[in-house]
């Protein structure tokens, strides 16, 4: 036997290696494609189809769409109040807002959404900044910048958009009580959600359990809601007397 016939060559074998390549190729295209900044429509359209997906878009993505929904959805509220109250009140629509606002004009008026609109934004940003906090130095350790959290989350909530656009739809003719306060509650809990799962999906071995991470996460939602509260109120229990009025008036005995 020869030297040449005694070397043995080893020889690896990959099954399927067209598979394999086109499979690479698909996913840096993939990587590619996610690293691409979408504009503002494709990143909202995409947040309605695959509202999970980690979607890069300019930092002010997130802050403008949760501002603008929630100035879309005190106009509507201001809107269906405005024809409600109108039609049931008449002639002393005005002194409603006395009631609830002490003063008997339009900026009387404006001035409870305008103070409402106020309070929701600093619940908002108790419960964003509050969860990127504990999302950053408790649950992941990752440093991801506050902007592209805000971002997460409402893409992650991006059906809210929709909400939002059907409550103003109802709020212009002033009619579907009901179904505008049950979106709303919805609303609120699909943003909830989104929170709680911008944070426990980010845990890991080095910071909290996802449990205990959940359970931090829900007080400091709950600390914004409660916020909210404590600073509307007034306006709530005006707002309360105000619908006692109204049923009262609507039952004949007023």
């Amino acid at each position: 036997m020869s030297k040449d016939d005694s070397k043995l060559e080893t020889v690896t074998f990959y099954p399927h290696s067209d598979e394999k390549a086109k499979n690479d190729s698909s996913s840096a295209a993939s990587s590619a494609a996610t690293g691409k900044k979408l504009s503002y429509f494709k990143w909202i359209l995409s947040s309605w189809i695959h509202p999970g997906e980690e979607v890069e878009g300019a930092k002010w993505y997130g802050v403008v769409t949760i501002v603008a929904e929630l100035l879309v959805f005190f106009g509507a509220l201001y809107r269906f109040f405005h024809v409600f109250v109108k039609s049931i009140f008449r002639a002393n629509f005005n002194n409603v807002f006395y009631i609830i606002n002490g003063g008997k004009s339009s900026i009387a008026e404006l001035s409870i959404y305008l103070k409402l609109f106020i309070f929701s934004l600093i619940a908002a940003a108790i419960i964003i900044g509050g969860t990127y906090l504990v999302s950053r130095y408790l649950v992941s350790g990752k440093k991801e910048n506050f902007w592209t959290y805000t971002n997460r989350i409402t893409h992650y909530s991006g059906i809210n958009v929709i909400l939002t656009l059907v409550i103003l739809l109802f709020g212009l003719f002033g009619v579907a009580g009901q179904t505008i306060s049950l979106l709303t509650l919805f609303a609120l809990a699909i943003f909830g959600i989104a929170v709680l799962v911008a944070v426990i999906s980010r845990s890991n071995e080095e910071g909290l359990d996802r449990i205990y991470a959940g359970i931090v996460t829900a007080l400091v939602i709950g600390l914004g809601f409660f916020i909210f509260y404590l600073l509307s109120s007034e306006i709530i229990m005006g707002i309360i007397r105000f619908g006692v009025q109204v049923f009262m008036r609507m039952m004949g005995i007023l």
